[in-house]
């Protein structure tokens, strides 16, 4: 019999203790361009530099640094200038830019649905910040969670990016293709809602060991990229 992506979303809830509770929509399409309209090069892999400072590579570059790159993307106009004193700052590399870069969790064997990914932001085990999340409140007016997240193969070649996109923490219309759920128990909110993991759709045909690019954006300090090796 052929398990629904909500039978598998339910049974990820009954695995782990997770309360799934913010399921999300996904669009796939052509992954040639980078973000808001940037070209995606890189120096390196076989593609050409390019000048704009705003342009996400497209495979992993050698010797790939994702705080300087971030950090160089943000002051070029990805991150909000309000937030940039912070990312420049002595504790800009661990407490800020760290905390909005992904890593995948611990997660129990089997309890993350076929063809997605469970995604957390701010590694501990690097010494970096994990990334809260909070509903809109005086210190970041539209709220602070990731509204989306593009993901596409680390791969010169043309690619189908998706797209997995997250209208209100912890809360939205449901529908069929993935979900929020908690780390640890059952209250992504708990912590500071730092407990909160982010389940996000794969483009097809990927397999362990490719390495896809994450490319994502929050709400309160902008876009972040960096690549990691599927499990």
């Amino acid at each position: 019999m052929t398990t629904t992506r909500r039978e598998l979303l339910e049974l990820l809830a009954a695995s782990t203790g997770a309360t799934i509770l913010a399921p999300i929509a996904v669009g796939c399409g052509s992954a040639s361009s980078g973000s808001s309209g940037a070209t995606s090069s890189q120096t390196g892999g076989g593609e050409t530099a390019s000048s704009d400072p705003m342009a996400v590579p497209s495979t992993r570059p050698e010797g790939w640094d994702p705080i300087a790159f971030n950090r160089d993307r943000g002051n070029a106009g990805a991150i909000p200038e309000s937030y940039r004193d912070e990312i420049n700052g002595p504790d800009g590399a661990m407490m800020h830019l760290g905390k909005h870069l992904p890593y995948i969790p611990t997660i129990a064997n089997g309890t993350v649905p076929a063809g997605m990914i469970a995604l957390m932001w701010g590694d501990p085990s690097l010494g970096h910040a994990k990334h809260p999340n909070a509903l809109p409140n005086e210190a970041a007016p539209d709220g602070h969670w990731y509204d989306w997240i593009r993901i596409r193969k680390a791969t010169t070649e043309d690619a189908v990016e998706t797209t997995s996109t997250y209208g209100r923490w912890p809360v939205v219309l449901e529908t069929d293709n993935g979900a929020i759920g908690a780390q640890e128990g059952t209250d992504p909110t708990a912590d500071q809602g730092k407990n909160t993991v982010y389940l996000a759709q794969l483009p097809e045909g990927l397999v362990p060991g490719d390495v896809v690019r994450i490319h994502a954006n929050c709400l309160t300090h902008g876009e972040y990229v960096d690549f990691l090796t599927i499990p």
